[in-house]
């Protein structure tokens, strides 16, 4: 990938492509451009939630430990999804665990001036929650379709 800005990640990224060239301006003042190896580890769950990942390239499997089982993935996401939520509710700890599968690029925000902005701009941040909650409702989804097959067909009502 070429050296780009991370605002110009920001002006081609779908979470935040149709925002207005000031709140993505405003964004970019709260992120930095970070890359993963494979096997590297974006977060971890349970450690402090202090960023966000909008996943420019590469791929990473959102996952949860089970004792005695080890690590279950619940769902991959590639370039132009978005990763980690925790960070917008008390105690801002890490749910799951997120590795990179392979060399991964994101945009990276902190976590408590993104909190901050969406203070200081109140229809940034609505726009913005509205879109977490339906990454939140996206690995809903994938944690009931895991158990699904951990545990077979749902029984007719």
């Amino acid at each position: 990938m070429s050296d780009r800005s991370v605002l110009e990640l920001l002006a081609t990224h779908p979470f935040t492509a149709d925002l207005s060239e000031d709140q993505q301006a405003q964004l970019a003042a709260c992120a930095r451009i970070a890359h993963f190896e494979p096997d590297e580890y974006l977060l971890r769950e349970g450690q402090p939630a202090t960023a966000f990942y909008l996943i420019v390239s590469g791929l990473v499997s959102i996952e949860v430990f089970v004792p005695g089982h080890g690590p279950r993935p619940l769902q991959t996401v590639e370039g132009g999804s978005a990763v980690g939520w925790s960070w917008m509710l008390a105690p801002s700890r890490w749910e799951f665990d997120a590795r990179a599968l392979e060399r991964t690029t994101a945009v990276v925000f902190d976590a408590e001036r993104l909190r901050a902005l969406f203070l200081e701009d109140c229809c940034l941040g609505l726009r913005l929650v509205q879109r977490l909650l339906f990454i939140v409702t996206e690995r809903l989804r994938a944690a009931r379709l895991q158990l699904l097959d951990l545990y077979g067909p749902p029984r007719e009502r």
